[in-house]
């Protein structure tokens, strides 16, 4: 079924929703018998592995949060990277998405797993120069050369996670980020058709209003859904298997300022 036909759980639809963002991947495999998950970053327009991550991205955390709550630090994307060749119209670099494996034993606590990281928060200004031209940076305002007047500061913080489960489902916990998606039914025994859940925290609490929107890994050409958030509780119907990705965003003025917030989770359904 397309997702521009689906008008499910008061679902619309848009081809404008993704812009290049940044979330987490998780891929899944028990082949051998153990379960291997493989954590990495990913950036572009389309959930799963579509770019590389440019070294302007800076986080400030990135962990596995177990069913506990411990979180474990995991390793960080690279920085500066050199070309491994350039010549004949072909470029090649490193993928800089910070893969790593984890592996499960027998005795490893069962439960919800996540991968979840911040980035550092970054200021862009928006300004006139004194030609009258639009301009943004990320320079702070005493630095700016031939400015007339600044239209607009935003601060923008990006949040992502990735859920997965070792052999038995237990809520996630929210781990303390201004913006959180959190799934709130058994992940692990979701299929087509099946209704997904979420709670949407704003600083811990229920956030009143917004929406959420959704996109398949394996219906890129298809529009996004949307799902309006209801004091804190949104939902989506699935119609496809692999990989999803859920996306809030919450913007507010503080003293004059923009705060702009932008949560991820991505979650593979059988």
């Amino acid at each position: 079924m397309k997702l521009s036909k689906l008008l499910l759980a008061g679902a619309i639809t848009t081809s404008t929703v993704f812009a290049h963002g940044l979330w987490l991947n998780s891929f899944e495999a028990s082949s051998h018998g153990a379960k291997l998950v493989t954590v990495g970053l990913g950036t572009g327009h389309n959930p799963t592995i579509e770019d590389s991550i440019s070294d302007r991205v800076e986080l400030k955390s990135f962990d596995l949060i177990t069913p506990s709550g411990k979180a474990i630090a995991l390793k960080k994307p690279q920085k500066g990277l050199e070309e491994i060749y350039n010549k004949d119209n072909l470029n090649i670099v490193d993928s800089n998405l910070a893969m790593q494996k984890i592996s499960f034993k027998k005795e490893s606590k069962e439960g919800t797993y996540t991968a979840s990281l911040a980035t550092k928060t970054k200021t862009l200004i928006r300004y006139l120069d004194k030609n009258d031209n639009k301009r943004f940076t990320t320079k702070s305002k005493d630095k700016i050369r031939n400015l007339k007047e600044v239209l607009e500061t935003i601060q923008n913080t990006t949040y992502a996670k990735t859920y997965f489960v070792n052999k038995s489902w237990s809520e996630p916990k929210a781990v303390g980020h201004e913006l959180e998606l959190i799934p709130t039914n058994d992940i692990s025994k979701l299929h087509i058709g099946d209704t997904i859940t979420f709670d949407v925290l704003y600083k811990g609490k229920a956030l009143e209003s917004g929406y959420v929107t959704a996109k398949s890994a394996l219906a890129k050409n298809d529009n996004a859904l949307f799902a309006n958030v209801r004091k804190g509780k949104a939902k989506f119907v699935l119609t496809n298997f692999g990989q999803w990705m859920f996306t809030v965003k919450n913007k507010k003025e503080v003293d004059g300022i923009t705060v702009s917030d932008t949560a991820s989770a991505t979650i593979n359904i059988k």
